[in-house]
């Protein structure tokens, strides 16, 4: 764990709120007429939120400095190995973000935020397969939709 995460409890109540702002911002994503900059951002915020809440699950709090950065990292280093690309490709999402946000307007294409949109929805996916499966007390099945 990197210096600026630290160890604290959590709540299904908390997770809980994390998925229901994750679900928020992937239907914002979603709304028609959206430009595709937008529509990216929505969809990055989801990402964010979702990999939140997985650390959450591991009681990991990341500390506000480089927070989206430190989020990434730390997601890549407790999803099991096979499903670490999703860290990578949020991770690129970032970067590609903040450019949008400080540097460039338009710097995204419509494939590009679909794309990111379509793994958003996968990784959400699975996260509640895995919430269900490894960390029960948090959530009952009948809660994640």
């Amino acid at each position: 764990m990197y210096r600026d995460a630290k160890r604290q409890p959590t709540s299904a109540e908390e997770i809980h709120a994390l998925l229901r702002l994750a679900e928020r911002d992937l239907q914002q994503a979603e709304v028609p007429g959206l430009y595709p900059d937008g529509r990216f951002s929505f969809a990055y915020n989801a990402a964010l939120q979702l990999a939140t809440a997985t650390l959450r699950l591991y009681q990991i709090r990341v500390g506000a400095s480089s927070h989206h950065v430190r989020t990434f990292e730390e997601l890549r280093r407790v999803l099991p190995d096979e499903k670490r690309e999703f860290a990578l490709e949020f991770e690129r999402a970032r970067r590609k973000r903040h450019m949008l946000t400080y540097e460039q307007a338009g710097g995204v294409s419509e494939s590009e935020a679909q794309n990111l949109i379509l793994r958003v929805h996968e990784y959400q996916a699975w996260l509640f397969e895995y919430i269900n499966s490894n960390f029960p007390r948090y959530l009952k099945e009948t809660e994640l939709t």
